[in-house]
């Protein structure tokens, strides 16, 4: 009997032990969470716009269009500059943009698809020229640091590619036959704050 008690109690502290101790397990927090501003984007891969007067011209690898990219994903926040807006991506898996953390908008969701692949779903609140949102997809992501890195493909605007152009060279003009929608791969820089 005494066998039987004894190991009754050694089954029963051996149960306390490990329910205690499951209750200081911390949940890892990702390392992608945290407050970042938009400090760089280049075409990634080359692309051609038709160009009034020159027929289709390429927009190479490595062109910058960090500002057309800015205000694609920004401009539902008002800013004095986009160097003060951040994307917040918050440990709850929200998506917030917010101009110096002030009156936060709600942007979306995120997901850690994997240590090099993240998934932002912006609403329509966050892209009002998208009546359903849009979801981008970030590959190669890498953080180093206070940067952080990837690769995507988003649809850009007849206009907002326009402004491309104009970058480039500012005698240049789209061509009517231009289609409204272009989608451009590119790869982004985030420094967090």
């Amino acid at each position: 009997m005494k066998t039987l008690n004894f190991k009754f109690h050694l089954i029963v502290l051996v149960s306390l032990v490990f329910i205690a101790s499951c209750g200081d397990d911390k949940e890892e927090v990702s390392a992608f969470v945290g407050d970042y501003v938009i400090t760089e984007a280049t075409v990634a891969e080359t692309f051609t716009v038709p160009v009034a007067g020159m027929g289709n011209i390429p927009v190479p690898v490595g062109t910058p269009i960090t500002a057309a990219i800015q205000t694609a994903l920004l401009s539902a926040v008002s800013c004095s500059s986009a160097d003060k807006s951040y994307v917040e991506i918050r440990e709850d898996f929200s998506l917030y943009l917010s101009c110096e953390g002030a009156n936060p908008l709600n942007a979306g969701t995120w997901k850690e698809v994997s240590s090099t692949e993240l998934m932002l779903n912006f609403n329509s609140t966050a892209i009002p020229s998208s009546p359903t949102g849009i979801a981008l997809q970030v590959t190669d992501v890498a953080k180093n640091g206070s940067l952080l890195t990837g690769k995507t493909s988003v649809p850009l605007s007849k206009a907002m590619v326009g402004s491309i152009i104009k970058a480039i060279n500012p005698a240049l003009t789209l061509d009517a036959s231009a289609p409204a929608i272009f989608p451009v791969k590119f790869s982004l820089k985030f420094t967090q704050k």
